[in-house]
């Protein structure tokens, strides 16, 4: 007999398998959104966690102002709390015009993801970003890494993806434009640097644990513990050891300096003592010549005068000659012949004196003629041997006078050639003083200048700051932060909004259910006057009940799970190209808990409706529920308006007071889809705008530029570079990280304190959370932002903990608390500052607008070596933006669900509305009403209910949208609390469209409807 019930249990499914589906998809549908958008968070922190967990990502880096050491290594490795200990390097460089940072590849920590080619092998390969660069690449690096780098080319031989980037922004730097394009990866020994960039840690327990979740958060804490319990020890250290190898280097130098400048000294002094000596063999030289030039010149006189006397006696010896010559008649250049002819004649007159008597008158007078002849001849002899001796003499004369010419010309050539000697060596000398004198001002220029650094490293080693350890968890991967948001907010949402899709298909699945058992009231009778018993008959109900139920919980649930954590995961596109695809969890004992609590809800609603109904007696049952007694409504008793009402629309009105419960089920299924959807748009009114309200309305500068160094004052320098740089009303700020706590909470926030108050309020615009009215800074407490407020519950006049860089706690009142979206904010005046902190305000940043292109901008002020970093506001609001953007598939989720919630709930409430007014529709029909009059009877009324669902749905609307905002905010970004008119419009406008396609749909069914029923008898 009992096979009998359930066959006829599966006949009603299948001759009702609308209503059967319409329970199945309301169930399906609100546990596959309750369980896809819970389980959405575990899945991307699966994912993420294990991407981690692959790639072994540090849970802390150690970075330091003056590097690190092995010393620290040590001191690191001995805490209790850690695992591992990798010192490594890093190093920002540029590659043309693009900044890049190049790690040292670590084989334990922060391992790459190879994506194609191989490691390096030699010291001039790398592996770069896949996203940029590929095998083959060339990668020059044209900023100065002198001393830091072995090779300044690499040659990229594989790409990969890095566990320190996991989005596609890489972050900023303080080279270049200041904005980080990529990465590359290289052998760690091409490092030259003499201490280590930072240190990577992996705590000890990390490992069993999962990223974000409170036990990694605990674990990590207590390492976060030690490491600032350290930090002081280690800085002083590190300070010790700067400061005794400063005065090392700082004696050496001025050793150094001592010996160069005793050197140099010498050799000016020797140089010197050579020019000087030179001079004075100069000095020697030119008076000797002189003295010769004089002598020469007295020589002269004294030979030329000389030479005239000469000249004068041969002209005398040549008068006499020529005197002679003409008493002989004689000329010059006749002597000769003439002193032949007498030769001839004599010794012709001698041949005839031969010839003749000694003693005869021929003889004697031949031989007074050869007397006389030779007397002639030896007178012209005479003559001519005085002609001789007088032209050699003359010739002689001559020759003298030549050769002393020539001597003369000689010693006079001499004599110039010593004075252009003299001349030159002056010029060499006079050049050698001033080489010496160029030489001796280099010098004491070069020694002075070397003083003057060496008494500035004195004062620099005298003002050497404390060394400071920056201790970073996982936010130094970058998007490590962000996904966190993102993944918070998707929690939130999880925490809220399938509840109350859950909540709305059980109440409607349930309804649907006694509804249903109160409509076959007939057929419970005829059972039970058949002898089943109520257990049995209860079982055939709960088995329909829970196969359609535990059918769309278990669809639902794994459909749910497939389908909506890959949807919203579609919309991380910042992060999808990092991360490795999704990793689809079912998480059992959620499905269970699920499935027990839905089959145990709606088996209770069937269980209690049934018992209900069978506690009548079977001839009870058997009859129908008599039809309620009509009762006299409000609007009856307004005569004006009553009486102008047609007869159906009186009916209308009665009947939906009449029944109460059928209206109510109506208003409360319709109202919270209206509800849901409305809070799915408005979600979105709430995210638009918050960046451009945060960097446009509240921040009003166009960049933060921060500065290398600290400084109580724009210097000279910096205030010529930002005037170049075209930097307008630039304002000092100090800008540092503090967290605040309290006993179970934790939020960071940032110190803001200017230096120019009335600068201050051009660029940050201070309103009151509450009022709105203008805030100023004082004395006597801090501003804080809106969020800090409302986690910690404190307002005006209360006071709030923070924590700086070394634990150090301070309690600040608060004056106020500003109205703020992004980040946190703790706002203070320098006296307030100098009064908390007992020490004078050093700023570290400049707020201003500019009128330069950013890019060249950033540029510019990092390459003046007096910047960090630039901030531009734009980019900041680009990210704001982003991160909004990631949750806008999240809201189409919501809308869409809720949609099809809507069309379910609409399509039960519709059906169960016609099912149990089928003998009143017919009865309609045998009065003679026609189908439009007939459809007008029954839609007029849902069509009511729809429009004042509707309204409720909406004021309901902006409640549950105000307490999603609150749930959101405490994990996230501050959001409006507003909706936009074209939300309450678009929320109107599906509820009513899918209101009027269940009409349609149902339309067909009034069609079907049997004018007989009406004639049944109720007994």
């Amino acid at each position: 007999m009992i096979s009998l019930l359930y066959k006829n249990t599966l006949i009603k499914i299948k001759k009702s398998i609308g209503r059967y589906l319409s329970l199945f998809i309301i169930v399906m549908v609100g546990v596959g959104f309750f369980a896809g958008v819970q389980e959405s968070a575990p899945d991307l922190v699966a994912v993420a966690n294990h991407y981690y967990c692959d790639h072994n990502l540090m849970d802390f880096k150690i970075v330091s102002s003056m590097g690190l050491t092995d010393g620290d290594v040590n001191a690191l490795k001995t805490l209790k709390n850690v695992n591992t200990v990798i010192p490594s390097y890093s190093l920002d460089v540029l590659d043309q015009n693009k900044a890049i940072r190049v790690h040292a590849i670590e084989k334990s920590v922060n391992r790459v993801q190879l994506i194609s080619g191989r490691m390096p092998k030699t010291d001039n390969e790398c592996i770069a970003d896949s996203k940029a660069y590929k095998i083959g690449d060339k990668i020059r690096i044209t900023s100065d890494v002198g001393g830091k780098l072995k090779n300044t080319e690499f040659t990229v031989v594989g790409t990969a993806k890095s566990v320190l980037y996991l989005t596609n922004n890489y972050g900023s730097t303080n080279i270049g434009d200041g904005e980080l394009s990529s990465f590359i990866f290289i052998n760690k020994d091409n490092f030259m640097l003499d201490a280590y960039t930072e240190i990577y840690l992996v705590a000890a327990s990390t490992k069993n644990t999962t990223a974000y979740s409170k036990d990694y958060n605990s674990v990590a804490s207590q390492l976060n513990n030690e490491l600032i319990k350290i930090k002081p020890e280690r800085e002083n250290t590190r300070y010790q050891e700067i400061y005794k190898k400063a005065n090392q280097e700082i004696n050496k130098n001025e050793k150094k300096l001592n010996d160069e400048k005793a050197k140099g000294e010498k050799k000016l002094v020797d140089a010197k003592a050579k020019l000087d000596d030179s001079t004075q063999k100069l000095k020697d030289g030119k008076n000797e010549l002189a003295k010769n030039e004089t002598d020469l010149q007295k020589n002269i006189k004294r030979q030329n005068a000389e030479f005239e006397s000469s000249k004068a006696k041969i002209a005398n010896g040549w008068n006499e000659i020529n005197s002679a010559l003409i008493q002989n008649g004689v000329k010059k250049e006749e002597l000769p012949t003439k002193i032949n002819k007498l030769n001839t004649a004599i010794g012709s007159m001698k041949t005839q004196l031969s010839q003749l008597p000694s003693g005869s008158q021929e003889y004697a007078k031949l031989s007074v003629t050869i007397d006389q002849y030779s007397k002639s001849r030896e007178g012209l002899l005479k003559l001519k041997e005085s002609v001789d001796t007088l032209t050699a003499q003359e010739a002689k004369l001559n020759k003298g006078i030549e050769n002393f010419n020539s001597e003369i010309k000689k010693a006079q050539d001499k004599i110039a050639k010593g004075k252009s000697e003299i001349e030159e060596n002056e010029k060499k000398l006079k050049d050698g003083y001033a080489e010496y004198n160029k030489n001796l001002e280099k010098f004491n220029t070069e020694m002075a200048d070397a003083q003057e650094k060496i008494d500035d490293a004195k004062k620099d080693f005298s003002d050497i700051e404390k060394t400071q350890w920056h201790i970073f968890d996982r936010d130094a991967a970058i998007g490590y932060s962000e996904l966190k948001s993102s993944i918070d907010v998707i929690t939130s949402i999880a925490a809220v909004f399938p509840f109350f899709f859950i909540l709305i298909g059980m109440l409607m699945a349930s309804n649907s259910m006694a509804r249903m058992i109160a409509e076959e009231r007939n057929e419970l009778g005829i059972l039970t006057s058949l002898g089943y018993k109520n257990s049995s008959i209860i079982s055939t109900y709960i088995f329909y009940v829970l196969s359609a139920s535990g059918l769309g919980a278990t669809v639902g649930f794994f459909a749910g799970c497939r389908i909506i954590p890959p949807l919203i995961y579609s919309n991380f596109s910042n992060f999808k190209s990092n991360l490795p695809p999704l990793i689809i969890q079912y998480d059992m004992m959620t499905f269970l808990l699920i499935l027990t609590i839905t089959l145990a809800l709606m088996a209770l609603v069937t269980i209690i409706s049934c018992n209900k109904e069978l506690k009548q007696n079977p001839a009870a049952l058997m009859r129908p529920v008599p039809p309620k007694n009509g009762q006299t409504i409000f609007l009856e008793k307004i005569g004006p308006i009553w009486k102008h009402l047609s007869f159906t629309w009186k009916i209308t009105m009665r009947n939906m007071f009449r029944y109460k419960k059928r209206a109510l089920m109506t208003i409360i299924g319709v109202s919270g889809c209206t509800s849901l959807l409305l809070v799915g748009f408005g979600l979105k009114d709430s995210m638009d705008g918050v960046a451009e309200k945060q960097y446009g309305e509240i921040f009003r500068y166009d960049d933060m530029i921060i500065l290398k160094d600290e400084t109580k004052n724009i210097s000279k320098d910096l205030e010529n570079l930002l005037t170049k740089e075209k930097i307008e009303e630039p304002l000092l700020i100090k800008q540092t990280a503090l967290k605040c706590e309290s006993n179970d909470k934790s939020l960071d926030a940032f110190l803001i304190v200017p230096k120019n108050e009335n600068i201050f309020y051009k660029y940050y615009n201070l309103k009151s959370a509450d009022t709105g009215s203008k805030l100023a800074l004082n004395d006597n407490g801090v501003v804080i932002t809106q969020r800090l407020s409302k986690v910690f519950k404190v307002n005006k006049g209360d006071n709030i903990t923070v924590k700086d860089a070394d634990n150090n706690a301070y309690q600040l009142t608060v004056a106020d608390v500003a109205e703020n979206y992004n980040a946190d904010y703790i706002y203070m005046n320098n006296a307030l500052y100098n009064k908390i902190f007992d020490k004078p305000v050093s700023y570290n940043a400049i707020v201003s607008n500019h009128r330069a292109g950013e890019k060249a901008l950033a540029k510019h002020l990092i390459d003046s070596d007096l910047v960090l970093n630039v901030v531009f506001t734009n980019d900041m609001m680009q990210n704001a933006l982003g991160i909004s953007e990631s949750l806008n598939g999240i809201i189409v989720l919501i809308v869409v669900v809720a949609s099809l919630l809507a069309i379910s709930v609409l399509y039960n409430l519709t059906s169960i509305n016609i099912s149990e007014r089928t003998r009143e529709i017919a009865t309609l029909k045998v009065l003679g009403f026609t189908d439009t009059e007939t459809n007008g009877y029954i839609y007029r009324q849902t069509f009511i209910l729809t429009l004042i669902s509707i309204g409720i749905g909406l004021i309901g609307g902006i409640f549950l949208h105000h307490f999603v905002i609150d749930i959101i905010e405490i994990n996230a970004t501050v959001f409006f609390k507003k909706i936009g008119w074209l939300s309450f419009v678009l929320a109107c406008l599906i509820t009513l469209i899918f209101s009027v396609i269940m009409q349609i749909i149902t339309y067909f069914k009034l069609q079907t409807i049997n004018m007989i029923e009406s004639l049944k008898s109720v007994e």
